[in-house]
């Protein structure tokens, strides 16, 4: 293991508790939320069946149904880029801090990821559609064969399942290395993915280590404060009136609690997140030193 564990992990605490402006950035994806969810509820031709009358009849409009469909495929383009820009800004301040950066502005951050946006949001494109194909690929297989033998092949192919754990610790392992690379060293996205590839061959336990111990750790931490927050869905029941039908405390839930929910369960994820970042970026710069030659392929 050419790093030190307990040094990387030492400073994404560092990097992510002395500065919060990484959890604004975050945090970012939930407020968005927090303003559409409320309107992407009532948008909902679902929703609305449950109204009183007259809202109620809208339900069946055949409009509502295209209006409802195209406001989705247009808050994707806009939720997609900022995450992007989210996890981007992220990773650069947490570079910046690393280098020695004693504060780092929020306005900061925007200005000094916009170079980097495009390669990054490359960088995510291909993850994502190699995964894609990687997992409908897998599953028109096990369909197939599914089909094919009444069944049978399904408990063949259920051990199958497990491969996608070490795909996963690999691509994302990968990902996280070359986005540090674009914003550490303002290499080409083709080159930044061959620059995370050759660091993490040259320590690849150290790597996976240290992205169980994230992930694992990380998604515990979550599940602390998001488990309590779903407890309120086991009570919707409650909400219905004696005749069965969605009362006033079920609107409530829906257009106040449900988003606020969205909110914290967001927030908590997006500190957790900056924490993440934190030690990727470290771990990029160690290595990045401890093995140059290797990094370049040579």
């Amino acid at each position: 293991m050419n790093f030190d564990l307990g040094e990387i992990l030492t400073r994404m605490w560092k990097i992510g508790w002395n500065h919060k402006t990484l959890w604004l950035w975050q945090m970012l994806p939930g407020v968005l939320m927090a303003v559409i969810m409320p309107v992407f509820i009532l948008a909902n031709p679902g929703f609305l069946m449950l109204l009183p009358e007259p809202f109620n009849q809208y339900g069946d409009e055949p409009w509502i149904m295209i209006a409802f469909v195209g406001m989705t495929f247009l808050l994707v383009i806009p939720s997609m880029f900022l995450q992007v820009l989210v996890q981007l800004a992220t990773t650069c301040g947490a570079v910046k801090v690393e280098r020695g950066a004693e504060k780092i502005a929020f306005m900061e951050l925007f200005r000094e990821s916009l170079p980097y946006f495009w390669r990054v949001f490359g960088l995510y494109a291909i993850f994502a559609g190699g995964w894609m194909v990687i997992w409908v690929g897998f599953m028109a297989v096990f369909m197939a064969g599914s089909m094919l033998t009444m069944g049978l092949a399904a408990l063949c192919f259920m051990p199958l399942f497990f491969l996608v754990v070490p795909v996963f610790l690999v691509g994302y392992s990968i990902l996280e290395l070359a986005q540090a690379a674009i914003v550490a060293d303002d290499m080409p996205l083709m080159d930044a993915i061959a620059h995370g590839w050759a660091l993490f061959r040259a320590n690849v336990l150290g790597v996976v280590v240290l992205m169980l111990i994230l992930y694992f750790g990380l998604s515990t931490l979550s599940s602390l404060f998001v488990f309590p927050m779903m407890f309120p869905m086991m009570l919707l029941p409650l909400g219905l009136n004696s005749q069965g039908n969605p009362g006033n405390m079920m609107f409530v839930f829906f257009l106040v609690f449900f988003p606020l929910m969205v909110v914290v369960i967001y927030a908590v994820q997006g500190i957790l997140m900056a924490f993440f970042r934190a030690a990727w970026a470290a771990l990029y710069l160690r290595l990045s030193r401890s093995t140059p030659m290797m990094a370049e392929g040579q």
